[in-house]
């Protein structure tokens, strides 16, 4: 009976790690830095869905699902922001999510981990390497940070009068912060 009870009270404790984790949206923020004009421009999205199940002892159990909702870029401008939402850029109307699915992640050191996975934009979907810092926050939860790299041409984002690179740069410097809780 003893064995029992103890069996069935470990299958009720589990690490706070190993369940699916809630992100605090407030705290937490995906950006973007192109250049215009060889000009940094910086920039955002102000709505974004994550789904994160991911174990710092299994890495390689885990998954990351990203959801960013296209229409909710911030430019910096309002001009920017409509322009962005148009079918040279992101053509929010026909194509609204960009989404990233982690297919692999493995650790890189201490607190680094990197994921490989997919992202999708505008139907076009490339291979997509991302290396992770978790750092820890109280109360339990993780920061989890990166940058990653991206070609805008390989996602047809900024074409017609926009393609040519010595206007609106082909690199995307791609940045995150996601406050993960238990």
């Amino acid at each position: 009976m003893k064995w029992l009870l103890s069996v069935l009270l470990a299958s009720l404790v589990t690490p706070a790690w190993a369940q699916p984790w809630k992100v605090d949206y407030a705290r937490s923020e995906i950006r973007f830095v192109i250049k215009q004009m060889n000009v940094p421009v910086e920039g955002g999205f102000k709505r974004f869905n994550v789904t994160a199940d991911f174990d710092v002892a299994k890495p390689e159990q885990g998954m990351f699902r990203v959801e960013v909702d296209v229409a909710g870029i911030d430019t910096g401008s309002d001009e920017g922001d409509v322009e962005a939402r148009r079918p040279a850029w992101f053509d929010a109307a026909r194509h609204p999510k960009a989404v990233f699915v982690s297919k692999n992640i493995r650790r890189d050191g201490p607190g680094r981990f990197v994921m490989t996975g997919d992202l999708t934009v505008k139907g076009r979907t490339r291979p997509l390497s991302v290396p992770l810092v978790l750092t820890a926050q109280r109360p339990g939860g993780w920061l989890a940070s990166g940058r990653f790299a991206l070609k805008r041409t390989d996602f047809d984002i900024g074409g017609g009068e926009w393609a040519d690179p010595s206007v609106v740069a082909n690199d995307i410097d791609g940045r995150f912060k996601l406050l993960l809780m238990p």
